[in-house]
């Protein structure tokens, strides 16, 4: 059975309570699952490094199903119906980064001849992907595909040594 891709637009902040809510207005007929991606990045705060959840692509949650998913119509209440926007689309990019559930964890690497090449994590054998490294936040800006363009998006990199 083919799997099929939708795109859910929601306004961003708080996606997984939008992707509840939303459920009001999807036919589950066939919904297999609903995904938020999150990333894991080092934050430092008091002292110490935390290791802290972030949306991957906040305004955006995908749909999976077996069979054509539909906005269901006529509802009596009109939540937020005008901001839900339901469109099909590829199965997205970061499916294939993460490594537990719908989470990518953090990469790790080093910086050689002015190169990154990471050795552990989702980015590992994707370095092409990278477009900007921020050291001293332990981040990484990554461009990949989605809905026949490109997106760029923050994820968790450590960079431990720079050779040169």
């Amino acid at each position: 059975m083919e799997i099929i891709w939708y795109l859910l637009k929601c306004p961003e902040g708080n996606e997984e309570d939008y992707a509840e809510k939303y459920l009001e207005f999807v036919i589950p007929d066939g919904l297999n699952e609903i995904v938020c991606f999150q990333y894991q990045r080092m934050m430092r705060y008091g002292g110490k490094w935390h290791l802290e959840k972030r949306m991957l692509m906040p305004g955006y949650i995908f749909l999976s199903g077996t069979k054509n998913i539909a906005l269901k119509e006529n509802r009596k209440d009109n939540w937020c119906a005008e901001g839900v926007a339901l469109f099909p689309c590829e199965s997205p990019y970061p499916k294939e980064m993460c490594q537990e559930g719908n989470l990518i964890g953090i990469s790790k690497g080093m910086i050689k001849n002015g190169s990154p090449i990471v050795t552990s994590g989702p980015l590992k054998g994707r370095e092409r992907l990278i477009r900007r490294i921020d050291r001293h936040k332990r981040i990484a800006d990554i461009e990949i595909p989605f809905s026949g363009s490109r997106k760029r998006v923050t994820v968790g990199l450590e960079i431990y040594e720079k050779q040169i």
